[in-house]
């Protein structure tokens, strides 16, 4: 064998471009644990299939509750409804002076002058598999005064007012829900009964109701009527501004309501024993009049609140792997400064490894939330991945240091997690805090190191012996 020397490089023959392998060039090696953390979006990617299919059996178990019983509820407090018939001429006969008249039928819809609502929400947790539904009884009392002398006024010229048939609706949007109706008017009970209107739009509706028992035009003056329903539901209930001026309180024993029906209430308390909110709709902001003909309810609007299920982990869920590339890179990161702090390489297998147990977290905590809920879930998830990456990074850097640096990392890092889901608002401004700290944090530590490196795993690098200086011998 020879003891030749390898031959230097003449001088202009090119630059080592050994240099530049992973095995010695921290830049290459970090522009490929890069790539790497990138990489781990693809069985990210099956976590969150897997997602999708729970959301999607959650959804199903909803529609499977209220396909039993009844679903969202919107409820509408007492309107009067009086039918007219107006004559037209649609033809006139030039020789013998004879007017064909068509009869034609409509409606005049009469709302309230002022209507108040007082409604209680008594709620239970049905369940379908792992799957939790709220469902709520309701007791909803209304009030109402009505001016009669509206009705002659927005009816249209030379209608004839069909007194007897005028009636008084309420609507409960699911029957199937609608346990009890009870309506008086001047402290006379009228007996509810289901009821087909028919639109001008040419589509029916499904309404409670009764006549009125009127004969002719009633008297002037105001008119009370009191109603109260007693309705079941699931997850939602509203209730439609039914008079010109409406007052809603609502109140019940569910913890974690959510008022997005449209209108925010003015005043709402929420603790650990239920809520209260109370809704004011004036006449000016309702948006639609307060008689008239073809004005129809489903036009108003409907304050209420839906029953949010915090045992439900899927929207927490979701949000953490959106936030799964960005954490897996951070941890990544994390390994790489072992490496060019500590002087022991880790192999990119290693790194995969790292990722998939990080990937492997989401999955832990989708399954044990459906089962114990999100904060544990949380809890025993994190818990069992930071042990597992510190523990591992002990073993890869042979170095019981960089497993309890490891240790504390990572539990700062998961814990960022945690409160990056719970900080629902600010999420996006601590994300945003927290990479930018982390990428100083790193161009501080590697402020010293020879990204063209031949090797050397510190930071300070020892000097290199000049060419002329003859090397020790191996021997």
């Amino acid at each position: 064998m020879s003891d030749s020397p390898t031959p230097a490089h003449p001088e202009g023959s090119g630059y080592d471009f050994a240099r530049l392998v992973p095995q010695r060039s921290f830049g290459l090696k970090l522009i490929l644990v890069c790539a790497l953390a990138l990489s781990m979006a693809v069985p990210a990617g099956f976590v969150y299939m897997i997602f999708s299919s729970r959301a999607a059996n959650a959804d199903a178990a909803i529609f499977d509750v209220t396909s039993l019983q009844a679903g969202n509820q919107n409820l509408l407090g007492p309107v009067i409804i009086v039918p007219y018939e107006r004559d037209t001429v649609v033809s006139v006969n030039s020789v013998s002076n004879v007017s064909q008249v068509r009869t034609s039928t409509g409606h005049v819809l009469l709302y309230a002058e002022t209507g108040t609502v007082a409604a209680d929400l008594k709620t239970e947790i049905r369940k379908r598999g792992l799957q939790q539904v709220p469902v709520f009884t309701s007791n909803a009392t209304f009030k109402a005064t009505f001016n009669p002398a509206r009705i002659i006024a927005e009816a249209p010229s030379g209608a004839r007012i069909v007194w007897s048939d005028a009636k008084v609706l309420m609507n409960v949007s699911d029957l199937r829900g609608a346990k009890d109706a009870q309506l008086s008017i001047g402290g006379r009970a009228l007996e509810m009964a289901p009821l087909s209107i028919n639109r001008s739009d040419g589509n029916g509706q499904r309404v409670i109701g009764a006549l009125l028992g009127w004969t002719e035009e009633p008297q002037a003056g105001p008119l009370q009527v009191s109603a109260s329903l007693n309705v079941t539901g699931a997850q939602n209930v509203s209730f439609a501004t039914f008079a010109r001026d409406t007052t809603i309180d609502l109140s019940g024993d569910w913890r974690s309501p959510r008022f997005d029906s449209g209108v925010l209430p003015d005043t709402r308390e929420i603790t650990k024993d239920g809520f209260s909110a109370s809704w004011h709709v004036p006449f000016l902001a309702r948006g639609v009049p307060g008689a008239g003909a073809d004005i129809w309810f489903d036009q108003l609007m409907s304050p209420g609140a839906s029953l949010l299920n915090e045992a439900s982990p899927y929207q927490s869920v979701e949000r953490a792997l959106k936030y799964a590339p960005m954490f897996i890179g951070l941890v990544f990161l994390t390994y790489f400064l072992f490496e060019v702090t500590i002087g022991k390489r880790a192999h990119p297998a290693q790194y995969i490894l790292v990722g998939l147990a990080q990937v492997i977290f989401y999955m832990l905590l989708l399954a044990i939330s459906e089962v114990l809920g999100f904060n544990t879930g949380f809890a025993i998830a994190a818990f069992a991945t930071v042990a597992a990456l510190s523990l591992y990074a002990g073993s890869v850097f042979a170095s019981r240091a960089a497993m309890l640096k490891a240790l504390g990392a990572f539990s700062v890092l998961y814990a960022l997690i945690y409160v990056l889901l719970r900080q629902e608002d600010y999420a996006l401004l601590v994300g945003s805090i927290a990479s930018f700290l982390a990428i100083a944090g790193t161009m501080f530590m590697t402020r010293n190191l020879d990204w063209y490196g031949v090797g050397r795993s510190t930071i300070r690098r020892e000097p290199e012996p000049d060419d002329d200086e003859a090397l020790p011998d191996p021997a």
